[in-house]
């Protein structure tokens, strides 16, 4: 008997009670009947005993605390299943799976993704991944293995004490878990690929209660749909990745006068480049309103050579840039910069992203710009208002590492040349100006689009970490993405629990 089906069946005793209770509030044993939810919620606690969370306890309080945004957090499941180990994700998947089972449910792992219900639900149950977060590093130091509930600052603080690294999130409180699966952009993207290109294995509970794991050797189809494919197969356990030795390197933030755009987007266009793109380099550059202050540019700088570089030469554009405002540069480690990227996204306000991407052309970067800067005005009212386009650049360095590394589900060509990927971030704090800043956000990015198209200029990929839930993502990968992915979850979900039963996420059907 294989180890994952010896854990399958060890199951049984763990939750035979449940079931049995289950089946008491059933009409009959031979018609299934949806079951209510206060009953699903005692018989995960009989099965999980001391792992559940009901209303107005203070573990379930404080899991409703944690998430970034207030539209997530001001969500109130009927319980939240707090699992430890694989087990218990198992037992707890095997009950709200049931056949006769129609109760909904959310898995969370950071919890860092913004729009109301896409890792929380109401009238349902919250699985809260963050007891399982693990760290650890393999004998030859080839691979680290971490828990799906892991933020990405756990890992980090125990890889730059190792003197190694890995392909992973750029700020300290995001989790590994949704980052990963969503595909992931890194510090070390142009060197190594996505993040989820460096998953060499996911442990994953199937709709079935099963544990398996997917990687290059083992269900291999599942191990690319993974890659990209979000919540819509299972929930992920661990994640091992790929790591490499890295010692501090250079970077940091420069902030400069918003009388510089033209020249932050002419230096932007021509670091975007398919030839001669320097693999070390990474770059995030924001054009931010916020109250008080009004509008200033930030440029975050990374330069991920080994051995460390001051002001690389590929970078001296942007530090020639006048006026500049302040800035933070010098040799550090992943953990700090992290954190200092973390920093300028704090929690406990409510939060709006939306993305969309196009082919580089520095004629469409300042109409993008002026689009946004014409939005100003609409909300610059809002209290606490905090109001950011983004530009970041998506080469073929980056695009292409995934095939050699097994492949993904993004479905981006190298040959499609330097995209830029287009974020919209939003912070506030009263939910009165949520309309406002939801229908401010919606609009500007119907007008970049049509811009694109136009232009024909327009790449359907959207980024699904940055993506609003009213976004098209899984139709973005392409239709060969899209029908793998579908393919995938008739396989690996053929009762589709994780297409009908959990709505947080972009789903593969209509």
């Amino acid at each position: 008997m294989s180890a994952s089906t010896h854990s399958f069946f060890s199951l049984h005793h763990t939750f035979l009670a449940a079931l049995s209770l289950l089946s008491l509030n059933a009409p009959s044993a031979m018609a299934a009947a949806p079951l209510g939810e206060s009953t699903m919620c005692r018989a995960l606690s009989a099965a999980l005993p001391g792992r559940v969370a009901q209303p107005s306890s203070n573990s379930y309080l404080a899991s409703l605390k944690s998430y970034f945004s207030l539209q997530e957090a001001e969500i109130t499941p009927y319980c939240v299943v707090t699992p430890r180990t694989s087990q218990d994700v198992s037992t707890a998947i095997h009950i709200l799976g049931a056949p006769n089972s129609t109760t909904k449910f959310a898995i969370r792992g950071g919890g860092h993704t913004v729009w109301a219900g896409s890792a929380n639900i109401e009238n349902g149950i919250t699985i809260d991944m963050r007891a399982i977060n693990a760290v650890t590093v393999s004998r030859d130091q080839t691979v680290t293995s971490v828990g799906a509930g892991a933020l990405w600052k756990d890992v980090y603080l125990k890889l730059d004490s190792m003197g190694l690294a890995t392909s992973g999130g750029r700020a300290a409180q995001v989790g590994v878990g949704g980052l990963t699966l969503g595909g992931g952009l890194s510090f070390f993207s142009a060197r190594f690929g996505f993040v989820c290109d460096n998953v060499v294995n996911f442990e994953i509970v199937l709709a079935s209660g099963e544990i398996v794991n997917a990687n290059a050797n083992i269900n291999k189809d599942l191990w690319v749909a993974l890659r990209g494919g979000s919540n819509n197969f299972g929930v992920v356990t661990r994640f091992d990745l790929r790591t490499f030795r890295q010692g501090p390197f250079y970077g940091g933030q420069v902030f400069y006068n918003i009388s510089t755009v033209p020249q932050q987007l002419q230096a932007f266009s021509n670091f975007d480049r398919g030839e001669g793109y320097d693999e070390n380099s990474s770059l995030i550059q924001s054009f931010a309103y916020t109250s008080g202050i009004g509008l200033a540019i930030q440029n975050s700088i990374k330069y991920t050579a080994p051995t460390a570089v001051e002001r690389p030469a590929t970078f001296q554009p942007f530090f020639d840039i006048q006026p500049q405002l302040g800035e933070t540069m010098r040799v550090s480690n992943v953990t700090d910069f992290t954190t200092e990227q973390g920093a300028f996204s704090p929690d406990g306000f409510r939060q709006l992203y939306r993305t969309t991407t196009f082919q580089n052309s520095l004629p469409f970067l300042q109409k993008v710009y002026d689009l946004f800067a014409a939005t100003v005005p609409a909300i610059q009212n809002i209290p606490d208002i905090q109001w950011a386009l983004t530009f970041q650049p998506i080469v073929p360095a980056i695009t292409s590492r995934s095939a050699p590394l097994g492949g993904n589900s993004l479905g981006l060509d190298p040959a499609a040349g330097p995209l830029v990927n287009c974020l919209l971030t939003g912070t506030w704090s009263r939910t009165s100006d949520d309309a406002t800043a939801t229908d401010t956000a919606k609009q500007l990015f119907t007008d970049i689009e049509a811009a694109a198209r136009q232009q024909g200029l327009y790449n359907a990929y959207k980024y699904l970490n940055y993506a609003d839930g009213s976004q098209d993502v899984i139709n973005g990968y392409g239709t060969a993405s899209k029908r793998a992915l579908q393919h995938a979850s008739h396989k690996y979900d053929p009762r589709g629990v994780f297409q009908t039963r959990v709505p947080g996420g972009f789903k593969l059907f209509p």
